[in-house]
């Protein structure tokens, strides 16, 4: 190289660095930065013992009006901050990994919404860190910032105010394993949730909104479960399963649904054979077929939605139990899942 090609290198160096210096400015000076969330995992606090109730000021000022603002302590950067969304109990818990012991004591929060009940502080250790409990009158979704005065920004809106496709999916966890099996159901499940979950959040050309009953093995009673599908006006349901069987020659991939109820736009028996063929299309596994469900399927016998529960595998099978430990398994049953969401939503349309 010789030093006319030297200095382009250098100029151009120069330039790329003068640019990633201007970006990260016009980043750091940007006024809200989205905060990340736990959805609808369960965050157990280590000590919910010391509570007390946040101060609120209303507000109706233009630039308040429909947020709910809560102050944050210096020291609190977008990292020691958590969300929780736990809809079927109408609470948004909001977590701070603060450093400044009584900070709620004297700092208000300003509501210029109505939709809070009430909220609560509670302590989780001496040094700062709490959980913020705020108690809705009804079931929202929300978008939260943070904003450059070291506040949190709430908004909240209906479901159906902010999104045309909605999607409730149910995980199964009940804990249970095939024969020698190092893999559970919810080993399965709770992955191939979390699997669909990223699968949407890259997704931006079709925007489907979805809702999981829980994305841990906490213990969630179907009567949540069916609150969850019913307020947030759910457009389906799917719930995710593992078979098993003494038969240990038994693999393959099996599609219950709901044959109570007629969908005029969306059949039950329609959706279970859409998720089984995409699924062991993408999968490779063999499609078993789609049964009615029995009436122990509470959750499925009771949605009002096109719904159907999907068994991606025999955790008893000799074949499917190592499919199933499988991350790339897993992975593609994921993506027959969504595709067989994708063309419900085309045939509903």
């Amino acid at each position: 190289m010789n030093k006319e090609e030297m200095r382009r290198v250098a100029v151009k160096a120069g330039v790329f660095g003068v640019l990633s210096i201007a970006l990260m400015l016009h980043r750091s000076a940007t006024k809200h930065i989205l905060i990340s969330d736990a959805a609808e995992t369960r965050v157990i606090g280590n000590n919910r013992g010391d509570s007390f109730n946040l101060l609120i000021k209303k507000s109706d000022t233009a630039d308040q009006k429909g947020k709910l603002i809560i102050p944050l302590a210096k020291s609190v950067s977008s990292d020691n901050i958590m969300l929780e969304d736990r809809y079927a109990d109408h609470e948004l818990l909001i977590y701070i990994d603060g450093r400044e012991a009584g900070f709620y004591y004297d700092n208000e929060v300003i509501s210029g919404t109505d939709v809070v009940d009430s909220a609560v502080c509670y302590t989780e250790n001496d040094s700062g860190s709490v959980c913020l409990s705020f108690k809705l009158n009804d079931f929202y979704v929300n978008e939260s910032s943070l904003t450059e005065n070291s506040t949190i920004e709430v908004e909240f809106a209906k479901p159906k105010d902010m999104y045309d496709k909605i999607v409730v999916i149910d995980p199964e966890t009940d804990g249970s394993s095939g024969n020698d099996s190092v893999v559970s159901e919810k080993d399965v499940t709770l992955d191939v949730a979390l699997r669909l979950r990223k699968l949407a959040e890259k997704d931006d050309e079709n925007k489907i909104k979805f809702f999981f009953t829980h994305m841990t093995d906490a213990d969630v009673s179907d009567e949540e479960k069916e609150t969850v599908i019913k307020e947030s006006c759910a457009d389906m349901m799917i719930k995710i399963a593992a078979s098993q069987s003494s038969d240990e020659s038994r693999s393959g991939i099996e599609t219950y649904y709901n044959g109570t109820f007629f969908i005029r736009d969306l059949s039950n028996v329609r959706f279970a054979d859409i998720v089984e063929r995409n699924c062991s299309y993408k999968t490779g596994n063999t499609a078993l077929g789609i049964y009615e469900c029995d009436e122990n399927d509470t959750l499925l016998q009771n949605s009002g939605v096109p719904s159907a529960r999907i068994c991606v595998g025999y955790l008893t099978g000799k074949e499917d139990a190592d499919k199933l430990a499988n991350g790339s398994y897993r992975q593609k049953a994921a993506e027959g899942i969504y595709q067989a969401i994708l063309d419900g939503f085309k045939e509903m349309e």
